[in-house]
């Protein structure tokens, strides 16, 4: 239940409207009084806020607090509510209720949910007709991708068959082969490799590849020069030696070469000279074992150097498979250099030994060997090995690496193929375009459930037709105006106002459509489930806007009928609904609604004043108990007139924006109610000339016809210095009133002050 209204800020008059201190709670009925542009609609528009449970743009940026029994409601939860409201008021009447005159036969669709669905269904149909129209669309769409994309296979097709010369190899072969590639990573080739598989592939069984024998390779370096390190650096010992021979090693070795020649003394072979004994021992004993045993040692080193040069015959590229030909060539191009360096390494030592050989009593150091002489040649060898050992495989599997390099090439151009068909996107386009389909095809078989859904909706709204009428006819006080149900080209029902006479029912007044409009709330009400109509809040605004007295007394008569019921004739009026708002700018009305007291147990009845302060403020508050006693209207335009003649100071009359309203209104019921007759006088001019005369009466209404209706605050706010005449203008109405109608006065002072 709402409890009361905390806070309004940024909407409208209600800039920042806090409630008034000691400010009545809501009741279950609430009437709130207020004069034209006061702020009822704007407060009715904050309840339909409420009930549509979703922001209103033209109410964006306000702030907001509903006092409740509960949690307060305000502009950041209000979505999340859970009460019920239904609100009428001149926006529900925009939003459900068309009125057309003219030349053509106007059409009256009631109902917001009604026209809603119905707008639905056309743009339910309308979308059906443009879902049908991209299905076609696509559809063509979907079969040409699918001519290219078998096109493009056609071709591929056709340009494997006849490069690996395969046959049959089609459209369909391809197709088995795209899902056989679309499994496996890239199957692209390079360039010189897919030259290798094709070549291989088309080589006929004819010439089949030979095997030839691997290179057998074993350079031995180290070792020796291990040796020769050692064997270097050793000298031979000697006992005794000949001078002339250590300083000259050639002559040392030639004599050493011949000395087995002469094994004992004798006549020399080259000079033949003698050979004394004593000679022969000194050179016997120069040329001691252990020399000898050296350079044996020295000798044998070089020959085993010597011998350890490297020589390889390897076999002609041409004798290998074709494809392994070129990974051969660079194999094989890395072996002369690495055999190059080693027999270089072998002569420098075979040279350093030498020099050994020759100078045998001299300790020497070989030259340091180069690094990886002998891997290098392994490794070469091991290289041009593997190309070999390759090749000697296909050789020996001809038959089954031909079949593998066929697949290859094979895949090679199908992975091609594939990648082809992605950059066109064809594929993908054809799927995409598939799935809207699809997509579409389950859209249009959801609308129309909806659609049927929705003229069902139509049908069960327009079934309240006859109530419409019923209560039309009890608020009009005749069937003056009345709904028929009509076909429109669509076969569609619709909602058609006639006359009683049957004739279309055009240029409505503004009473009858005022009829019209409330009659149809009513009536939606009645639709409530009745438990949910007891937790309803209900806001009226202003129901009997351009209707005359008697159809007062019909609307009221109604708003009694359905919002409150009593058990019997002596027992207090019970609301039917939750809450009952009731807003309206006359004061008869207000009257009648007033009289109907329902029972609460803490708050029965609510009365509530809207009054302009401000340009840009309003105030809710407690109904003025001067008010709230009167039983007309005229009673309380006076006082507010009387209290403003007392009022020592004028200027902050806190009824002054309601004055120039106040008094114009007062001055027509009061001239009216003096010369009631159209003969007297046509307006209120003229009837306050006949009995105030004319230049009383002009200097009297002036200023209240300047500054009364919608103008009254602007001007009131641009115009302070005419706000003086207001007091001399009213002290005018006061006295003329008191010099030509005393006792009129008199009784007027009395009942206000009663």
């Amino acid at each position: 239940m709402l409890k009361s209204i905390e806070k309004i800020k940024g909407l409208g008059v209600y800039q920042n409207y806090i409630k008034p201190a000691g400010t009545q709670e809501f009741g279950i009925k609430n009437l709130i009084y207020g004069w034209n542009y006061s702020g009822k609609t704007t407060l009715s528009r904050l309840f339909a806020q409420l009930e549509a449970k979703t922001a209103n743009p033209d109410l964006a940026g306000c702030e907001f607090s509903f006092g409740t029994d509960n949690d307060a409601i305000t502009e950041k939860n209000f979505t999340r509510s859970n009460i019920s409201v239904r609100v009428f008021n001149s926006d529900f009447v925009k939003a459900n209720l068309h009125f057309d005159g003219g030349s053509f036969n106007p059409i009256l669709l009631l109902g917001k949910e009604s026209e809603e669905a119905q707008r639905k269904i056309v743009k339910l149909a309308e979308r059906i007709k443009r879902s049908d129209s991209v299905q076609r669309k696509l559809n063509g769409e979907v079969e040409t991708l699918k001519q290219r994309i078998a096109q493009a296979k056609t071709e591929t097709a056709k340009f494997i068959r006849q490069r690996l010369k395969v046959d049959p190899y089609t459209a369909a072969h391809l197709g088995q082969d795209v899902l056989a590639v679309s499994t496996l990573d890239c199957q692209l080739l390079m360039e010189k490799e897919l030259s290798d598989v094709i070549e291989l592939a088309l080589t006929p069984d004819s010439k089949r590849p030979s095997t030839v024998d691997e290179l057998q390779a074993s350079p031995a370096i180290e070792r020796l020069h291990k040796e020769a390190v050692t064997v270097l650096a050793t000298t031979p010992s000697f006992s005794s030696t000949l001078k002339h021979l250590e300083e000259h090693p050639p002559i040392e070795r030639w004599v050493q070469s011949g000395l087995h020649l002469h094994p004992t003394a004798g006549a020399c072979e080259f000079c033949g000279n003698e050979l004394s004994l004593d000679r022969f021992e000194a050179l016997r004993t120069h040329f001691s074992k252990d020399l000898a045993d050296h350079q044996e040692r020295v000798d044998g080193l070089l020959a085993r150097v010597r011998a350890a040069e490297f020589r390889l015959i390897w076999p002609k590229a041409e004798e290998l498979n074709p494809q392994f030909r070129d990974s051969y060539h660079l194999a094989i191009d890395g072996l002369p250099p690495a055999i190059n360096a080693f027999n270089q390494a072998v002569q420098s030592l075979a040279g350093e030994v030498q020099c050994k050989a020759d100078e045998s009593r001299k300790a020497m150091k070989p030259s340091p060997l180069a690094e990886s002489l002998e891997v290098a040649i392994k490794d070469a060898v091991a290289a041009v090995n593997a190309i070999i050992k390759q090749s000697n495989e296909l050789a020996s599997n001809f038959t089954s690496a031909k079949a593998d390099s066929l697949r290859k090439a094979k895949y090679h151009y199908v992975q091609q193929f594939l990648d082809e068909q992605d950059a066109a996107g064809l594929e993908v386009k054809k799927d995409r375009q598939v799935k809207r389909c699809d997509r579409l095809r389950a859209y249009v078989a959801k609308l129309q459930p909806e659609i049927e859904r929705l003229q069902a909706e139509i049908s069960q709204a327009q079934q309240g037709r006859e109530k419409i009428n019923e209560r039309l006819a009890s608020m009009m006080g005749s069937e003056a105006v009345q709904i028929k149900v009509v076909k429109d080209p669509a076969g569609q029902d619709r909602f058609q106002l006639i006359r009683k006479s049957g004739a279309v029912a055009k240029n409505l007044s503004d009473g009858e459509r005022t009829a019209i409009a409330f009659s149809y709330f009513l009536t939606k009400l009645q639709e409530i489930d009745h438990a949910e109509f007891k937790g309803t809040i209900v806001y009226i605004d202003d129901p009997i806007s351009s209707l005359d007295a008697n159809h007062i007394f019909h609307v009221t008569a109604a708003i009694r009928a359905l919002f409150f019921t009593q058990q019997d004739r002596n027992a207090q009026w019970q609301t039917t609904c939750k809450q009952l708002f009731v807003s309206t700018h006359n004061f008869e009305f207000f009257n009648l609604l007033r009289e109907i007291k329902p029972v609460a147990k803490k708050q029965g009845a609510g009365l509530f004043l809207i009054r302009r302060t401000a340009e840009n403020a309003s105030k809710l508050e407690d109904m003025p108990a001067s008010l709230a006693r009167y039983q007309s209207e005229y009673q309380f335009l006076f006082e507010v007139i009387h209290r403003f003649n007392q009022a020592p100071d004028k200027t902050a009359h806190d009824m002054l924006m309601l004055l120039p309203n106040a008094v114009r209104r007062f001055v027509e019921l009061y001239t009216y109610s003096r010369l009631p007759g159209p003969k007297d006088a046509e307006n209120v001019d003229e009837r306050a000339e006949v009995l105030f005369g004319v230049e009383r009466a002009k200097r009297i209404l002036k200023i209240f016809h300047y500054f009364s209706h919608g103008n009254t605050l602007d001007r009131l706010a641009g115009n302070n210095e005419l706000i003086f005449d207001l007091e001399h203008a009213v002290r005018d109405l006061i006295g003329a009133i008191s010099e030509r109608d005393k006792p009129h006065m008199d009784a007027l002072i009395a009942a206000i002050q009663a």
